[in-house]
């Protein structure tokens, strides 16, 4: 028995579907670095920083015009803050963030992505605890990974 031919209109439709999957996979491991270009930043709290209380705000400052496309926070890196983050078409290299009070945590981590006037995209991220009993974010972190696994923070 001969096999059936494929149909063209199909064959067209299972290239253009194995072309955008390539694509996909292509796009994924393309970005291996941290960021895709170098800018130079300083958050408050800055990275690690054990705080007597609770931070009112979040502050990123830039070395460059950038429009920030994405802040978030995090609690220990699993539960979803809302902090109220609103994208504006608008560049600067300041972006202020009131936060809302936070409860009591081992640490925060807050995620952050930017796009420069070429629309080349940086992100990056930083950790902070608060409170009588608070420890380095990094320590806490690393405390939980696998000995022979990365660690962060101790560059």
């Amino acid at each position: 028995m001969r096999p059936k031919a494929i149909p063209s209109c199909l064959r067209c439709l299972l290239i253009i579907f194995f072309f955008f999957l390539s694509q996909g996979v292509y796009a994924q491991h393309s970005h291996g670095r941290r960021n895709t270009i170098e800018v130079e930043h300083e958050t408050i709290p800055i990275h690690d920083q054990i705080l007597e209380v609770a931070p009112k705000d979040l502050i990123i400052r830039f070395n460059e015009y950038l429009r920030l496309i994405k802040l978030t926070l995090k609690v220990e890196d699993h539960e979803m803050i809302d902090i109220g983050f609103q994208f504006s078409p608008a560049a600067s290299r300041v972006f202020i963030q009131d936060l809302p009070e936070l409860a009591e945590a081992e640490y925060y981590t807050a995620e952050w992505a930017a796009l420069n006037a070429e629309n080349v995209m940086v992100y990056g991220f930083f950790c902070f605890s608060f409170g009588p009993n608070a420890k380095v974010p990094t320590s806490i972190i690393n405390s939980r990974l696998i000995p022979s696994g990365p660690t962060f923070g101790l560059e």
